[in-house]
């Protein structure tokens, strides 16, 4: 298992520059980033223009830092309802992970729409799902649908499973997040056996309170045993990248060095060593 961090809130959002920021998570000691898909307030991959990918990429290979993921935020189904809007585009983001050297693309589900029939809806995301995911096979990446949620059209275990099976495609899995499964009042160990194939990625944050009303917290400093979740993880069989996910809120250089001595600690009382490979 390897432990990378999200740059997105620092790089993006608050727009820190890419090399010193890089440049510290290499320091601290993590072997990967995950980055945002757009750039600007923007939902268009392209706007992640060609001289950041070159300055991403080349920096993070200078640092012997892997691009781990590229994280989108617009959720699939409103740009299945609206498409002139152009929310979600994931063929653009794949080209954005290959681009980068990146192996997973996060996306959104998002939930059925108020007037439109539950089973076209239902349809029609299944064929947009297929559809990109073999293209993300042409390219070598994986799609990762961004967790369960409670008003998403996956609300459930029991719904992604049924996801699963239509779709069928071993390059459409999903990304591990044991923060919004407490808050759904899931197990994330169980969880991660049920879906031990399909765990293609993990983001790590914490909260406190319940849903709908909690507060995020760097990870380490909620209500998550991180160490129990890393060893489900493992007994899962996962062995890819553990992402360290923040908030702007979250001072960066806290942030980068706190989460990563708690998530090293946390992981080594869960049995697992994080490696650079």
């Amino acid at each position: 298992m390897r432990l990378s961090f999200y740059t997105y809130s620092y790089t993006d959002r608050l727009k820190m520059p890419i090399v010193p920021c890089l440049e510290r998570i290499a320091k601290v000691g993590y072997s990967g980033i995950d980055v945002s898909g757009t750039n600007g307030d923007s939902a268009d991959p392209r706007s992640f223009d060609a001289s950041r990918r070159k300055l991403t990429r080349r920096t993070a290979e200078r640092l012997k830092l892997r691009v781990e993921a590229v994280i989108t935020h617009a959720q699939l189904t409103d740009t299945l309802a609206d498409p002139k809007k152009k929310l979600l585009d994931l063929a653009g983001t794949v080209d954005l992970a290959a681009d980068l050297g990146a192996t997973v693309v996060t996306f959104h589900m998002g939930g059925y729409h108020e007037g439109m029939d539950r089973k076209a809806e239902w349809k029609a995301t299944v064929s947009a799902i297929r559809k990109a995911a073999d293209y993300a096979a042409s390219k070598h990446v994986h799609l990762a649908v961004d967790g369960i949620w409670p008003v998403w059209i996956n609300d459930s275990l029991e719904t992604q499973q049924r996801l699963f099976d239509e779709v069928d495609n071993e390059f459409f899995g999903i990304n591990f997040d044991p923060c919004y499964l407490t808050l759904m009042g899931v197990d994330p160990t169980k969880m991660a056996r049920r879906f031990s194939k399909q765990i293609v990625h993990s983001h790590l944050k914490d909260h406190r309170g319940t849903y709908p009303k909690w507060t995020h917290l760097l990870p380490g400093r909620g209500v998550l045993a991180y160490d129990r979740i890393f060893r489900g993880l493992k007994a899962a069989g996962f062995t890819g990248s553990a992402s360290v996910e923040c908030f702007t809120n979250m001072k960066f250089e806290t942030a980068c060095d706190e989460c990563f001595g708690a998530m090293v600690k946390s992981a080594g009382a869960g049995g697992v060593r994080f490696t650079r490979s």
